[in-house]
């Protein structure tokens, strides 16, 4: 019981998180969701919950989503997402994953670090694209790859939100449909994401009012300063 207590709180304060910069909910509740109700029971949650808090997120900034950007991510990011959950079950992905985090943290150290954003050629835009879809078949860590592709395209946070809510929406489902299938939605797990619902709605009206207290360029600094944490998340889980 304290386990799940401790998990819905930090499960509170990462959807607040979601909610002011459009990423980073499910990473940074997962750990502690592994730790205290087991990996299924908290990844299941996780992308039911994920499913309704950015459905949520997306329609209240339906106006602010760029669909050609949605459109393009998706179309590149899903082909590859089927592929890195294939990989998942037929490679080792340990050592790939701690990689994974050495780079995020890098770039996250690396935006603080720089005075001026730098923008990168339209083909490593493409590769990291291609590199979001397959963690996030892998993983289901996806979101730090697609943030950084998301601060090249994306220059209006309104827009970085709601368009990388609405990338979360899609997929979240296409998770919970897979996982409902495979009989995850167990009755101990439906009854954590009732108790949950609540707790996400409270999380995402609070992130919402502290969004609209943050200027742009803390926006972006606010991003970095996650990625770096995100990073750090995957190297020592």
């Amino acid at each position: 019981m304290v386990g799940r207590g401790l998990f819905l709180g930090v499960f509170f304060i990462a959807y607040a998180i979601q909610a002011i910069t459009g990423f980073a909910g499910n990473i940074i509740a997962m750990p502690a969701g592994m730790a205290t109700v087991g990996m299924q029971e908290s990844v299941a949650m996780l992308n039911a919950t994920g499913m309704i808090g950015c459905g949520l997120i997306a329609i209240q900034n339906w106006k602010h989503i760029n669909w050609r950007e949605l459109a393009i991510m998706l179309a590149v990011m899903t082909p590859f997402m089927f592929v890195g959950i294939w990989l998942d079950a037929v490679l080792p992905l340990g050592i790939l994953s701690k990689i994974y985090g050495a780079i995020v943290v890098v770039v996250g150290v690396r935006g603080l670090v720089l005075k001026q954003q730098r923008f990168m050629p339209k083909w490593l835009l493409a590769v990291l694209l291609v590199l979001a879809g397959l963690i996030q078949g892998m993983f289901v860590s996806g979101g730090a790859i697609l943030a950084i592709y998301a601060l090249q395209r994306l220059q209006d946070k309104d827009q970085f939100r709601a368009t990388l809510s609405c990338i979360w929406m899609v997929l979240n489902f296409v998770y919970a449909a897979l996982q409902l299938s495979q009989g995850h939605y167990t009755p101990d797990c439906l009854v954590m994401v009732a108790i949950a619902i609540p707790l996400l709605l409270v999380a995402i009206w609070l992130g919402n009012k502290l969004q609209k207290r943050i200027s742009q360029a803390t926006f972006i600094k606010v991003t970095y300063v996650l990625l770096t944490v995100i990073g750090i998340i995957l190297l020592v889980k």
